[in-house]
This record gives C-alpha cells, sequence and structure tokens, in this order.
C-alpha cells in the first residue's frame, strides 16, 4: 500500500503540470496576499489572507482531482483494472490522497512564506490558527469533491467544469452574505476571524469552528460518493460510503443550524452552543506613544504608523496647543470604528483603526478623508454635521499644516474667508482668541462672521 501511494505520488499530474507554476504565482499576485504585503503587519489580516488563497487554489486543485480520477477512463483501463482482485476504492483513495498531498504542500509552502515575511514586518501578536486551518481543511475537501465528480463523472471536460463549478459555489456564498443570508457565513471564503476588532480582542473562533464542521461535513458525504461508486461486490466498501454520506450530511446540516440559529453583534457570529466568554475579553497590551506636543498612542501592532500619524495629527493641531479644550493625547481605543472624536476629561482624540501603506496617507483621497476628520474633530463635539464657522477653523488647520480639505467638506466662500482670517491674524492673538472662544467653536454656537 506504501509502495502504491508512493507511485501515485511520483506519476501525479499535480505537480508536474505546465501550468501548475505559473497558475500558483497568478493566484498569489490575484489574491489579497500580494497586496497586504505592506510594512503595515497585522497577523490576523495576513492569515485571514491565506484563507482567501483558496479563491484561487480551491477550484485548480478541484479540477486536478477531477483530472486524476478520470485517468483510468481517458486511457481506457477501467475494464483492465476490473478484473484485478483489489478493492478499488483503495486504489481510488490513494490515488486522492497523493493528489490532496501536493495541494495541502503548496498552501503549506505558501503559508511558510508568508508567515516568514510577516516575522520580519510585524510588531505585535503572532499567526492565528484558526483561518489558517479553515483554508486548509477547505483545500482538501474541494480535492475530495473534485475527485469524487471526477470518479462518478469520468471525462475530458469534467475536470474545468467542475473548476468552474467550485469557484461559483464559494462566491455565491459570499453573494449571499452580502443579501444578508446567514448560510453564507459557511463559505471558506468568508474570514473565519472578526478583522475589526482582532488585535483588541481573544479571537472569536464561533465562524471557524462552524465552518470547520460544515466543510468536514462535506468532505465526508465527497468521499462516502466516491465509496459508493465501487462495484456492488465489495458491498462492505459501499455500506461504508452510505454512513459516511449520511453522517456528512448530519454534520452540514449541525453547521447550518448553528449559523441560523447564532446571533451577530460587532465582532462577528456568536453561536451559543460554541461560544466562550473568555474570547470577549480585552488582550492586554502597552501602547506605542509618540513623543511630540500632543502624544499619539497605538496599539503596538500599528507601530509603523506612529511617527506618520502623529505627525500629522500634530502638525494639524499645532495652532490649538495651550487651550484648555487641548486634547491630553490621541489614543487608539479598541471599538473605535467612527471618526475622530474628542471625548472624555481631560479631554482624549481618539482615532480608529485604519492602515497607512507604505508609511505614507497615500493615496491623496485617503489622506484628506483622515485629515480632514481629525482637523474637525478638534473643533467639533460632533463631526457628523459640522457648522460653517467649525468648517472654517478646520479649514485653516488643515492648510495651514500643508493639507487640502476633503472634497465632501461643506466650504462655502464665507467659510473660506473666515479661515483666510484666521491665517492672516498675529499668532498670539490667534491663540488668545482660539483659548477663549474653542468651547463656543465646538458647541456650534458660533457663525463664521464671528471669526476674526
Amino acid at each position: 500500500m506504501i509502495r502504491l501511494l508512493r507511485i501515485e505520488v511520483r506519476r501525479n499530474a499535480l505537480p508536474v503540470l505546465p501550468v501548475f507554476m505559473p497558475v500558483m504565482v497568478l493566484v498569489l499576485w490575484l489574491s489579497p496576499i500580494s497586496r497586504n504585503l505592506t510594512p503595515v503587519a497585522l497577523w490576523p489580516d495576513r492569515s485571514t489572507d491565506l484563507q482567501s488563497a483558496i479563491q484561487g487554489l480551491g477550484p485548480f486543485v478541484a479540477g486536478a482531482a477531477t483530472w486524476m480520477a478520470s485517468r483510468d477512463h481517458r486511457r481506457h483501463l477501467t475494464e483492465l483494472l476490473r478484473s484485478t482482485p483489489g478493492n478499488p476504492f483503495r486504489r481510488a483513495v490513494l490515488t486522492w490522497a497523493a493528489t490532496t498531498g501536493w495541494a495541502v504542500l503548496a498552501y503549506l509552502a505558501t503559508a511558510v512564506t508568508i508567515f516568514a515575511i510577516t516575522a520580519t514586518q510585524a510588531t505585535w501578536g503572532g499567526p492565528v490558527w484558526w483561518p489558517v486551518a479553515v483554508g486548509l481543511v477547505a483545500l482538501i475537501t474541494c480535492s475530495a469533491l473534485g475527485f469524487a465528480f471526477g470518479r462518478r463523472f469520468p471525462g475530458r471536460f469534467t475536470a474545468p467544469l467542475v473548476a468552474i463549478g467550485t469557484l461559483l459555489a464559494m462566491a455565491a456564498g459570499m453573494e449571499a452574505v452580502g443579501d444578508g443570508a446567514r448560510l453564507g457565513l459557511l463559505s471558506p471564503l468568508f474570514p473565519a476571524i472578526d478583522l475589526e476588532s482582532a488585535v483588541f480582542y481573544d479571537v472569536r473562533p464561533d465562524l471557524a469552528e462552524t465552518q470547520l464542521l460544515f466543510l468536514a461535513g462535506v468532505l465526508a458525504v465527497a468521499l462516502g460518493a466516491l465509496a459508493r461508486t465501487t462495484r456492488h461486490e465489495w458491498h462492505n466498501t459501499r455500506r461504508g460510503g452510505t454512513i459516511a454520506v449520511a453522517a456528512g450530511l448530519l454534520l452540514a446540516s449541525a453547521a447550518a443550524t448553528l449559523v441560523i440559529t447564532g446571533t451577530t453583534d460587532r465582532r462577528g457570529l456568536s453561536v451559543p452552543l460554541l461560544h466562550n466568554d473568555t474570547s470577549d475579553r480585552s488582550v492586554a497590551y502597552t501602547p506605542a506613544c509618540s513623543t511630540d506636543r500632543l502624544p499619539v498612542c497605538l496599539h503596538p501592532a500599528y507601530a509603523t504608523e506612529l511617527t506618520t500619524l502623529s505627525t500629522v495629527v500634530n502638525a494639524i493641531a499645532a495652532p490649538l496647543a495651550g487651550t484648555p479644550a487641548f486634547p491630553v493625547r490621541a489614543e487608539h481605543r479598541a471599538g473605535e470604528t467612527g471618526p475622530p472624536q474628542v471625548t472624555g476629561t481631560p479631554p482624549v482624540l481618539t482615532v480608529p483603526h485604519f492602515i497607512i501603506h507604505d508609511n505614507t496617507l497615500a493615496p491623496p483621497a485617503f489622506a484628506e478623508q483622515i485629515e480632514t476628520r481629525i482637523a474637525l474633530a478638534l473643533v467639533t463635539t460632533t463631526s457628523t454635521h459640522p457648522t460653517p464657522a467649525q468648517i472654517a477653523v478646520a479649514t485653516y488647520l488643515l492648510h495651514q499644516a500643508g493639507d487640502e480639505p476633503a472634497s465632501g467638506l461643506s466650504r462655502t466662500p464665507a467659510t473660506d474667508a473666515a479661515a483666510t482670517r484666521l491665517a492672516a491674524l498675529d499668532p498670539a492673538a490667534r491663540t488668545s482668541w482660539f483659548a477663549t472662544h474653542l468651547p463656543a467653536i465646538a458647541a456650534g454656537g458660533l457663525t463664521p462672521q464671528d471669526v476674526p
């Protein structure tokens, strides 16, 4: 049996196909992995990117497994092999195992490469294994499904059809999530963990466990269906296949039930039967803080952004330094997903977690949005609907920092004129005016005409 497995490994089509390496390179280039290999390295993001690689690898491996399953049919060996005393299911499983082994090897090689790059860039944390496990089991399941289809419907056109069908099935799950259908969460393309708060809280594995349960069910159905394709004289194998199909359907149905009955919050799916309260705990960490006039403190996972963000915040806030409402620091807080705002006593400027690529606020549109929101947060209690006076002061803060307001800011000739008057003031007079009137500006009690 081991000897036959070695033969199948050597004669397998997956590693020797001329298109294998180009396809692998293309898959990695098109996947989020290549787009996210930036100096801002977050382990949860990179781990989930590896899971998302199944979008390209899954259909390719399913097609290759289908091709291997129909090999005997293409070579007209089916009748000859029927005359041999060996169990055909055992031979088929060895061929499938060799194909899957090569696919798993490619997946693990990709994982090692991505994590090695991340280890040189990340400033906090380590690999998150739940998304990696989901991607791995999904790859094995795709291989089993492809092999079962190839065994049941052998032919030259089955392989490409199975590859396309696999991609469409996974994409349909993602589309279903967008339409509000909970069952779409079972698609292996959907991130197994929540990325918005992954560095602030312990990993919540509820969805990952449910996806693994569903994939295990589909895998059992595929292998059971493969066993059912054996000849009737191998009745024990066929009976085992029937049991495997039934067990797989039970597991898949259980996963679907868990998804439907679960609840969702800002951290994703919570399944009462699987949920562990420890996953809701905040992770203890020491923030990375700058030493500028307005200290900026970020989660250490975002430490590479600290210099850029602190420079931007301090340049915008410089004219307000020394005023009573001036924040004591800017802080990166868990769960902050809205615009920046100044809250609390003493006042603290809270900033959401966003990613600055390559230590710059590029592209310009992104920079304008972030900088404008920071300026508005410094002069208003809410930046949702700023008043004309708040817009005028925010425009001045941005211009003196060398920045441009976002195009969506409702500027008028009156607000621009007020911003120009502020810029023309003597620095001491401007600081004195801000010290006296900034609370009134933040409360929305002034107009552009009140700006000196």
